[in-house]
Formats: C-alpha cells, structure tokens, sequence
C-alpha cells in the first residue's frame, strides 16, 4: 500500500487542478489525458468537461425531478391579431373589421377582425430550461448511453436514461418550446429564470449558468470549482492521478525555485503543459512529450564492432524479416527508443546557441517496490544517456547539464550524490524540504535572474 493516502492524493490535485486552469498556465489537453475514463479516449476537453458536468449530482438530482415538475410549466396567454372570412375566431375587433370592410373587401360583411387567444410557450424561462435540458439531452443520448461502465450507471441508469429520452422527445409541454438547438438565451431570458420564483427555472438557471462558465473556461466561481473537485478527478486511476500529481508540484516548485519568472498563459495547442518565463529566461515544461529533445537511435549506418553487439544486430534485422513474412509488415530497424515523463528545459534568451543550459528528465513510478524502482532508475539513466537535439547529445555537452528525478511513493533510499536523485511523493508536499533542495540536486541551476 502506497504510504501517500489517497484522499490526500486526490485533495492536492484537486487543489492544484483548479488553482492552474483558473490562470490558464496548464494545457487542457494534458489534463485531458490524464483525467480521462479509461479507454474512452477523449482528447477534447470541452466534450470532457460535458461528461463530467451531466454526471454531477446536480445534474441528475434536477432530471430526477422533472417528470414532476413540467405538468405545471409556466406559460403566457396571448392574443394573435388574424383575419378570417365566414368565421369568428376569438373576440373581434369591429374598428379594424370596418376597416378593412371598406378597404381591401369593400362591403364584405363575411370579413372579421379577430383577436385569437393562444397559450405562449416560449417565454424566456422555458428558453433557459430548454437550452439546458438539450444540453443535457445530448450528452446523455449520444455520449453517456455508449459508456458501459458501473460509475456511469451509479449516476445514470440505462432505464434513466431512456426515461429522459422519452420525455424529451414526447412530452407535451417541452415540445411546444423552440428546439434547444436553436435557442440561445438572451440577457433578458437569464434574468428572468433566474428572478423567477419557480424551482424550476432557479434551479435550471444556476445549471445552466455553472455549465456555460465551465465551457468557458471561467473558473472562478464556486459551483464550477466544485463541479470540477467533485467530478473531474477519477480515484480509480490512482497511478495515472499520482503522475499528475507529481507534475503539478513539479511545476510549483519551479515557480517557487525561480520566483522571477511568472507561469505564463498556455494557448491552445501547445505540447508543452506549462511555461514559466522573464526577460532573460525561459522554461519548458513537457508531460508525456519529448519536448526539443529527442531520445531515438536507429541501427541504420551502426558497424556491429563486437560479437555480442553483431548477435543483437541480427535479432533485429531478422525480426524485420520475419514481420513481413508472419503479417505482412514491417518493424523499425530500433536501438533505443524511450521518453521520460517529465521534460523540463532551462534556456537562456539572446544566447549564441539552441541548446538549453539545463535539462531535467523526470521518471514517475507509483510504486514501493524496489523492483519497479531498479526498472524505473534503468530507464532514467537511458533518458539521460541518450537525450539529444538534432546530432548534438546533451550529457557530452559541457555547457548543458543534464540532471535526473526519479519519484517514488514509498521507497526509502540512501542519499547519494550525483545528477540523478529519488525523492519520494511526501518530499514534495512536506513544506520543510525547500524547491532548492530537491530540484538543484538534480542539476537544476537556481542562478536565474
């Protein structure tokens, strides 16, 4: 059992979660990698965001209730000027009957002026709970129904689900309402939802108010921050959920190592996750990305000098063979190929070359074994070994240093010196262990200015 406890995993991501989308300075699609359920590869998050949202209690607990509450839907009664012959539709209007009488039918006395009284569905309460319910609509007919998944269930039901559907799609009082697709509610519409004295249209207001912030991007007020805390972590991913962990409190103790440089804005797009910068610097950060480095060597152009390594040679070109031959494919002629979790790059603004002047390669294991611990340090002395840009390896570059973090939840090791550290998961959270501490250690400079 991991000595970090869950829920104090989950409480420090859902903090650092939304303190980092309030300012903008991590990139949703990173998050949407590591949030996502498990093999539903969503790589939008806006349609995550979506998923989430309908699976939240409020959400559900308001369609729970609405079978109950659209039998006393609010309308208005109007009265639709028309024009009629032979037939009196409503109360007639005898000033405009003459008129027309001696205009357009001269002496036509089968012509009437009616006023004809019809109920008015679309007033700007039934707009707002419309635009909200095809939202929900949506979500759970084309997205939630497909997921066949016990948490889906917990919220929504498959009999919840086309029970929704049916009164969607059938109920007499929804239907009368403009089709959500084409609604967009006004200022005006919103007020009135909200001013009303209704349940109904409260609630469906401050819904739809929270689900319009969400997609947004607008973080800030409260019922979305808990929608988010609430929703957007999965406990069930633990190994996944500990990896964003780790580069949440990465990213803070950059900050805190290089106060000078402020976290900037990350537009849409972006392969990095995060971006710290001044005047004089600037640092990358990468997750599940090579950044400007490269960690792939190809056996094309290598003279095998050894027997053992000529014995390797020939697995390889041999399995190339044999692919073809078994499935009619190819495979990589391949030495190496890897890529750390974690790629931070220091860089230097206005300096005579591409090369960062440090690099810090990051690997994370959710694990107290030792075992996974040795596999996990093979692999970072790899990273390190085998980091390059362009022909150029970092580590035989004097004016780069090139340093290594290994983290771990749970395993006790020696301090030893060197470019590649352990630190474990507690080490990043206990305030007593200064950024310095931990991330100098590993060969990154804290000279920034």
């Amino acid at each position: 059992m991991s000595k970090l406890a869950v829920d104090r995993l989950i409480g420090e991501v859902q903090s650092e979660l939304v303190t980092f989308l309030q300012s903008g300075t991590i990139a949703e699609s990173d998050v949407v990698s590591t949030l996502d359920f498990t093999d539903l590869d969503i790589d939008d998050f806006a349609r995550l965001k979506r998923i989430h949202y309908c699976l939240s209690d409020p959400v559900v607990d308001f369609v729970e209730k609405l079978p109950e509450r659209v039998r006393s839907i609010k309308t208005a009664n109007q009265r639709e000027r028309v024009q009629t012959r032979g037939e009196i539709r409503g109360s007639i209007d005898w000033n405009q009957t003459t008129k027309l009488r001696h205009t357009d039918s001269y002496g036509d006395r089968t012509i009437f002026a009616c006023e004809s009284p019809y109920v008015e569905y679309d007033i700007p309460e039934n707009l707002v709970l419309k635009r909200l319910l095809w939202v929900i609509h949506r979500t759970a007919d084309r997205e939630l129904s497909s997921f066949d998944y016990g948490w889906r269930r917990e919220q929504w039901s498959d009999e919840q689900i086309r029970g929704f559907d049916r009164l969607y799609a059938r109920n007499v009082h929804i239907n009368r309402i403009e089709d959500g697709a084409e609604i967009e509610p006004t200022t005006r519409d919103l007020n009135a939802a909200r001013t009303s004295r209704e349940p109904l249209y409260t609630e469906a207001y401050d819904l739809y108010d929270t689900y319009r912030q969400l997609q947004s991007s607008q973080y800030d007020d409260p019922s979305v921050q808990s929608l988010l805390r609430e929703t957007l972590v999965v406990p069930e991913r633990v190994p996944r959920l500990f990896e964003l962990f780790c580069v949440f409190k990465l990213i803070r103790l950059l900050s805190e190592l290089y106060p000078r440089l402020s976290l900037q804005v990350i537009e849409p797009g972006s392969s990095a996750i995060a971006r710290l910068e001044n005047e004089s610097h600037r640092i990358e950060v990468y997750h599940d990305q090579q950044g400007n480095l490269r960690f792939h060597e190809a056996l094309e152009g290598i003279e095998a000098e050894t027997p053992f390594f000529k014995r390797y040679q020939d697995v390889l070109e041999t399995h190339v063979d044999l692919m073809r031959a078994f499935l009619n494919r190819g495979a990589g002629k391949t030495l190496y190929s890897g890529r750390p979790d974690i790629v931070v790059e220091v860089y230097k603004k206005g300096a005579d070359t591409e090369l960062p002047t440090s690099v810090l390669l990051s690997e994370i294991k959710y694990t107290e074994s030792e075992q996974t611990f040795a596999s996990g340090l093979k692999e970072l002395l790899e990273y390190t070994r085998f980091a390059r840009i362009g022909d150029v390896y970092l580590q035989e570059t004097p004016e780069v240093d090139v340093g290594g973090l290994l983290i771990t939840d749970g395993v006790k090791t020696d301090e030893v010196e060197g470019a590649v550290r352990h630190v474990q998961a507690e080490q990043i959270i206990d305030q007593g262990e200064q950024p310095t501490d931990i991330l100098e250690r590993a060969s990154v400079k804290s000279d920034i200015t």
